[in-house]
């Protein structure tokens, strides 16, 4: 028996591939040539994309200045007066330096600033104000 396997698969060796294997083995190649044409097509459109996107973004970069990150201690003041009626808000802002005070005003939402400023002593008031315009132009 073991002679019998041999004797084939010498056979199978010394004969050359029948055509019907070669058509095979040609019909698989063509296909991974196709597969891997496609896969590389999408590829380089994936990457085109890519491309257009960052350069729309370095754009932006350009056009947008960085904004200005808020501090962490102004971030807590302004929650604060977030929650805080204006009231309360404009009393306490008369006793705060005025540079902090513009400070937590660009923070908040205008209407919010606006009834705080107004329940402020007018002349802390203008102050204030003064300050919050000069910060704005600089922005």
């Amino acid at each position: 028996m073991r002679l019998t396997v041999g004797v084939l698969l010498l056979l199978g060796l010394a004969f050359p591939q029948s055509a019907l294997q070669k058509k095979i083995r040609q019909e698989q190649a063509k296909k991974a040539d196709s597969e891997l044409q496609t896969i590389t097509k999408d590829l380089e459109e994936k990457l085109k994309r890519l491309e257009e996107e960052r350069k729309k973004i370095e754009e932006l970069k350009k056009v947008e200045p960085p904004k200005e990150e808020i501090k962490p201690e102004i971030k807590r003041l302004v929650d604060i007066f977030n929650k805080a009626s204006a009231d309360e808000a404009g009393a306490i802002m008369n006793n705060m330096e005025p540079e902090l005070a513009a400070e937590v005003l660009l923070n908040l939402k205008e209407r919010q600033a606006a009834a705080i400023l107004e329940a402020m002593d007018a002349k802390k008031a203008a102050e204030v104000s003064s300050i919050i315009m000069r910060k704005r132009a600089k922005r």
